[in-house]
């Protein structure tokens, strides 16, 4: 990734962060919380998926990278994995944050000192609500690579079989 972009990125995560957390106070935790299991729900479904890719598209890739071959040799495969298993890190840390905060807030409630500062709590959650979506879509975007790779891998198996079928005897060149 190069700098600019990267800069671009950040800037725009410091953006919905800063804005989620100056807008977030007036935020009840009741409407927050569905935007959490929303992100749950996406987060398990991006490494249901991601997984399924990886186990069933590319066991061979998985065989190849954890194989006895010296590392130079397989550092293609380790960097192709390396590439699919993004997604499902960035999504279980989001699941992770998730549960912990569902798990923290109700025992939250519970401290009367804490209901001062609300506003302050309901704000910082929405700015975890934000970050988290960010990171939430970037996976997303990720979970596109193996499509991707998928189509690279179908079109040379096309190109080959078309070169097959040319060679051919009795077929014109």
């Amino acid at each position: 990734m190069n700098n600019y972009f990267k800069f671009l990125a950040i800037s725009l995560l410091l953006v919905i962060i800063g804005s989620s957390l100056w807008l977030g106070g007036g935020i009840p935790f009741s409407e927050q919380m569905p935007i959490y299991d929303g992100l749950r729900t996406t987060s398990a479904i991006i490494f249901a998926v991601m997984g399924a890719w990886i186990a069933l598209l590319y066991p061979s890739t998985l065989s190849k990278a954890f194989g006895k071959k010296p590392f130079e040799e397989k550092s293609d495969d380790i960097e192709q994995i390396n590439r699919l298993f993004k997604p499902m890190l960035y999504s279980t840390g989001v699941l992770i944050t998730v549960i912990g905060v569902a798990f923290i807030v109700p025992l939250a409630k519970q401290i009367e000192f804490l209901h001062l500062y609300k506003e302050f709590f309901r704000a910082i959650s929405f700015s975890v609500i934000g970050a988290l979506t960010y990171i939430q879509f970037w996976s997303l975007i990720l979970s596109l690579i193996p499509s991707d790779s998928i189509k690279d891998d179908l079109d040379g198996i096309n190109k080959r079989n078309e070169m097959i079928e040319r060679m051919k005897p009795g077929n014109k060149k």
